[in-house]
């Protein structure tokens, strides 16, 4: 009795599986609807090596007479992410022709800029006046945040950085639609668009 049952059991799992091989094709529009061009895809990582500059102004009033002007510089690096927006992605089948529009890169999140570079030891500073006008953990605070917002406007600005970042893209989007129409009978061909 139980082998009997254990052999009915397998034929109906071996039917099962030979079944999955034979189902049907599906055409090439429904694979690639499939695919989910969501949120962003980093593409490219870029370092960044720089130095920046910083005005510290001497103070006003009694206490801080005889103080200087002074600059701070500091040489930092750091990486930034670039990328798109999968969901700006265009993707239309026509056929057995599936045309893509890949949107202009962007920064994708915050710079990632080295703090320890920004310790007080790390700044070249001119020299004082007669009463100090120090360096502060303020000063040294205003100038990550310049660094960051710097690192990011350079990286915004940078065409030859975001065409590798679109052209990236490109390469693992094309990974993805061989990925999905990889089941259909049709052969196909892919047409490139960059915003």
């Amino acid at each position: 009795m139980r082998k009997r049952n254990l052999i009915i059991c397998l034929l109906i799992v071996t039917l099962c599986l030979t079944g999955c091989d034979s189902g049907k094709i599906e055409n090439l529009s429904e694979n690639i609807k499939k695919m989910e061009l969501t949120g962003n895809l980093v593409t490219y990582e870029a370092y960044f090596h720089n130095i920046i500059e910083i005005e510290k102004e001497a103070g006003s009033g009694i206490t801080h007479l005889f103080e200087k002007d002074r600059k701070l510089f500091a040489e930092y690096t750091g990486t930034i992410k670039l990328g798109i927006d999968m969901s700006k992605v265009k993707i239309e089948v026509k056929g057995n022709e599936i045309n893509v529009t890949i949107p202009k890169a962007k920064v994708i999140g915050e710079p990632n800029v080295d703090k320890e570079d920004f310790k007080d030891e790390n700044f070249i500073e001119t020299k004082e006046g007669l009463n100090k006008n120090p360096i502060t953990a303020n000063d040294s605070a205003a100038a990550f945040d310049k660094a960051q917002k710097n690192m990011k406007e350079d990286a915004s600005s940078d065409e030859s950085l975001l065409n590798i970042a679109q052209k990236r893209a490109k390469v693992l989007i094309e990974e993805n639609i061989n990925q999905f129409s990889g089941i259909s009978e049709k052969k196909y061909t892919i047409s490139w668009e960059y915003e």
